[in-house]
């Protein structure tokens, strides 16, 4: 029996996990963490989670449209990512562009219009640069692996799961430093690329879960094994896992990795079970569906909100990081009500030839 993962409109849970992604990430960019809790400096681990949360819905949706209509459409699919990507991204660069030339001799400005080629074109993942914006690097990130993944799922099909676990074989040389020594030689040493440190190994993680829930034997098995117990000790360990002291570089990055795609299946087949109830608590699920534009406008936020404060001569990282947060979810929920939204009303166009709407509709991150 398949398990319910193909009929339904919406996931259960997932809003409040991209919450709990891009609140981690907004935390890491506030706080240097506290002394006493590794997991308050791991912040950065909330964009593998949402590598792991795109790779799991897109290649979903794709195998969904696949079954249902027999074929994949590759221009409906980048037109509906450009759609959902593109119109916020391109207007925070041009708005910030426009402020900065304001005041051109600043350092933040300078940074920025160095940069902008980078952020333009989807490629600062390789570049790293020193920028507000840097964090682009996980969208550059994500867009790099769909302009390749798609067409390889539809050229192959299911024959393109051994090119898959080669590429996550390839990541894990990396995570485990067997190419440091080139790495440097090339002069792209492992510290300098926050691509290197993530890989894209969440990302191929997701995608190969969602082969493994939507296959019969494969998602039989993996909703014998992902019993509602099972879910509680998943959060329990994971809980743990982040807690990791010190560098994370190795088994304890794959470890998570590992983790979180198995989170992301156990609250897809669990949806009745109290942990995913508590993800659909109603301003934790809000945040999870204005997620990408607070991930896009969170640096601004901070930037502004650390201004406010040290105009009331307020020095906390605790008050730096609630005020951006504040202040990055009021400015998304602007931006998805009044911009986004009307533009994602287009997709519709480019739906499936009958125009039905498809069974998952993903969210970009981080994304997404």
């Amino acid at each position: 029996m398949r398990p319910p993962t193909s009929a339904v409109h919406h996931i259960p849970g997932l809003d409040g996990l991209r919450a709990i992604a891009v609140i981690a990430v907004v935390w890491h960019h506030a706080h240097p963490g506290i002394a006493w809790l590794p997991a308050s400096a791991n912040g950065f681990l909330g964009v593998d989670l949402f590598f792991a949360l795109s790779g799991w819905l897109i290649t979903t949706l794709l195998l969904q449209e696949r079954e249902r209509y027999g074929q994949i459409s590759l221009w409906n699919f980048y037109v509906r990512r450009a759609l959902r990507i593109f119109p916020l991204y391109y207007a925070l660069l041009a708005l910030l562009s426009l402020y900065f030339l304001r005041a051109p001799q600043s350092t933040l400005a300078a940074d920025f219009f160095q940069a902008l080629p980078y952020h333009a074109t989807y490629v600062s993942n390789w570049v790293q640069p020193d920028s507000l914006m840097a964090i682009t690097w996980s969208l550059s990130t994500e867009e790099q692996f769909y302009l390749v993944w798609p067409p390889l799922l539809v050229w192959l099909g299911g024959r393109a799961v051994p090119w898959l676990l080669a590429f996550l074989v390839l990541n894990q040389v990396v995570n485990f430093g067997v190419l440091d020594g080139w790495l440097r030689t090339a002069g792209m040493p492992y510290e300098s690329r926050d691509i290197l440190q993530a890989t894209f190994t969440p990302i191929v993680l997701g995608v190969l879960m969602a082969f493994g829930l939507r296959d019969k034997r494969a998602g039989a098995w993996l909703k014998r094994c992902l019993t509602a117990p099972m879910l509680w000790a998943l959060v329990a360990v994971t809980l743990m896992w982040i807690n990791w002291p010190g560098d994370l570089r190795g088994a304890p990055r794959l470890g998570f990795h590992v983790l979180v795609t198995l989170l992301i299946a156990g609250v897809v087949l669990q949806p009745g079970h109290l942990v995913v109830r508590a993800l659909q608590w109603r301003p934790l699920a809000y945040v999870g569906t204005v997620s990408y534009g607070v991930y896009l406008l969170h640096k601004p936020a901070l930037e502004g909100a650390h201004r406010l404060l040290a105009k009331a001569g307020i020095d906390a990282p605790g008050a730096l990081f609630l005020l951006g947060l504040l202040l990055s979810v009021l400015a998304a929920g602007l931006s998805f009500r009044f911009f986004e939204r009307p533009l994602l009303g287009l997709k519709e166009r480019f739906r499936s030839p009958d125009r039905r709407r498809p069974t998952i509709d993903p969210a970009s991150p981080p994304t997404a």
